[in-house]
């Protein structure tokens, strides 16, 4: 079979995984862990996927105390997506629709693109991918809801009877060569056709699905409409708000930045007090609540009441939601009597192209304050879920005058390197990192990069875990123009400098922060982050 032929529309995608279930959690004590594991257990049992992959999802992040919390996540992953596939109308009317010689040799470009274009090429072969397709059509029989749906009635007696033939026929996979497996897919799906009345089309395309988790948890088949989805949303590199970046400060949320050139830029001013957002007061609201109230859909609007620095009357502003042109924003902290201290702080929400350049003109400001020059600073990362790569590097660079930045291995072997630091004029004050579970990809790099090299010290919570780039590949339409969707496949995977591997891992602070109690503190209008940040600066923290 020739090399596929598959469009790529985006190199490189650098956020959390798209359509995955939620992994932030807080700390949890080993009974509770235990407790909603046996619940995502019996969820699990009951067919109810989607919510078991939520729990083990949020389990992540915890201690796992023998129970293989990342097998069960991943197995209710698979799941979840089978389901969601078997729910779209694309899928069902688009790709079900096709003939079953366009399936087979579907199948086939799927097989090949794993083989030969993942960066796991070297631990995956055709026995691997044949067996993850049969693995894929073997739960998919063992779902009461699909076989009503895809068996006929009068032979659904026969499905168990059909899964033991499948297992003894064709459940030995070892030695399999591309074109083997090939043709048991055929062989598979005319028998299933012959013993179940099951359309072949949809037998092979279970294991063209199934095919994608030969690699990992990442790469995964796309209906026709989440490719569409996937394309739209990653046409948008930043999320669409308002532009203000606040802080809790006397009890009072207040704006401490506005973005350039954003909605709220020449309205709302650094100093004002945020009062409420479409008429709900935020007295009784966590800090992320409010910020959260600011995103949206680009082209709707959100109602803004605010007072004012200085002012005794609340002005409301009604602004339009759009992507905003800064990621980075920076100050001088001052002490609870009003007092500038000598700490800078810098709030990078994103990775962009010019973002390193942004924290260059940030530094320059704080370092040359009139009233107290910067001599250390904190920099926040929370939330920041990366972007541009090659920016998170390059502001590593800005911080670290020698030492390993990250490691990247690719799926081409020519483009596999190793960055490295070397820059005499490095900025050397004592430095701090803020990070939460928000944290990822390319802000993991840098987070990584400045722990391991010992010129930081992080505070926060694990980061989110996933240090790798996907390639989003159309697959190519069948006769008549009918789209078959696309594929999320990992092309590289990037390790820290002691060559440790974010995905799956993430980066653990020095100094873990209980997320629950965070949240109390900024009910209370403290950001406890920044709290300790300081507290450590003032111990005499030093690199």
């Amino acid at each position: 079979m020739t090399s596929p032929r598959l469009s790529i529309l985006f190199a490189l995608l650098l956020g959390c995984g798209v359509f995955l279930c939620a992994q932030r959690a807080s700390a949890m004590s080993e009974k509770e862990v235990r407790e909603k594991f046996e619940r995502a257990r019996q969820l699990q049992q009951q067919g109810q996927w989607e919510i078991a992959c939520e729990i083990y999802g949020h389990l992540l992040r915890q201690n796992d105390p023998g129970l293989g919390i990342r097998e069960h996540y991943h197995e209710a992953l698979r799941r979840t997506w089978q389901i969601r596939r078997h729910k779209d109308d694309s899928y069902n009317k688009e790709v079900l629709s096709i003939e079953f010689g366009q399936a087979l040799r579907l199948a086939g470009v799927v097989n090949q693109t794993m083989l030969d274009g993942s960066v796991e090429k070297k631990k995956v072969d055709p026995s691997k991918v044949f067996r993850k397709g049969l693995d894929e059509l073997d739960k998919f029989l063992s779902d009461p809801a699909f076989v009503s749906r895809y068996v006929p009635q009068s032979k659904q007696a026969f499905v168990g009877e059909f899964r033991a033939m499948l297992r003894k026929t064709w459940g030995n996979t070892a030695g399999l060569t591309r074109k083997k497996a090939l043709e048991q897919i055929c062989d598979i799906a005319m028998a299933a056709e012959w013993h179940l009345g099951m359309n072949p089309t949809v037998v092979t395309m279970e294991f063209a699905c199934g095919a994608c988790y030969a690699a990992d948890e990442y790469t995964a088949y796309l209906t026709p409409a989440q490719f569409r989805e996937l394309v739209a949303s990653l046409a948008q590199t930043e999320s669409e708000n308002i532009g203000l970046f606040l802080r809790i400060r006397d009890t009072r949320i207040v704006v401490f930045g506005v973005a350039m050139d954003s909605p709220a830029a020449g309205l709302i001013n650094v100093g004002d007090e945020i009062v409420s957002v479409d008429k709900e007061p935020v007295t009784n609201l966590p800090l992320r609540d409010v910020k959260r109230r600011f995103d949206g859909a680009a082209g709707t609007a959100v109602e803004v009441e605010y007072l004012p620095a200085g002012e005794k009357m609340t002005k409301v502003a009604r602004l339009q939601r759009r992507a905003p042109t800064a990621s980075v924003f920076a100050e001088m902290l001052f002490t609870t009597e009003k007092r500038q201290t000598d700490i800078g702080y810098i709030k990078i929400t994103g990775f962009a192209e010019g973002t390193a350049q942004d924290v260059d003109t940030a530094m320059a400001e704080l370092l040359s304050s009139e009233m107290q020059p910067m001599k250390r600073l904190i920099v926040d990362l929370r939330q920041n879920n990366g972007g541009v790569f090659q920016s998170a590097i390059d502001t590593a660079h800005r911080f670290l005058p020698t030492g390993v930045i990250t490691t990247v291995v690719h799926q081409d072997s020519k483009k596999s390197v190793t960055h490295n630091a070397k820059n005499p004029n490095a900025w050397t004050m004592p430095l701090i990192v803020l990070v939460d579970g928000d944290t990822a990809s390319a802000a993991e790099v840098l987070a990584g990069a400045l722990k391991e090299n010992d010129r930081a010290f992080l505070i926060g919570q694990t980061t989110y875990g996933k240090g790798c780039t996907q390639r989003i590949l159309e697959l190519p339409n069948a006769t008549g123009g009918v789209p078959t969707g696309g594929m999320k496949l990992t092309v590289s995977r990037f390790f820290s400098p002691k060559g440790n591997a974010y995905t799956g891992r993430g980066v653990i602070p020095h100094l873990f922060i209980d997320e629950r109690f965070a949240e109390s503190e900024s009910m209370m209008r403290r950001d406890l982050y920044i709290q300790r940040a300081v507290e450590e600066l003032n111990r005499g923290m030093s690199n």
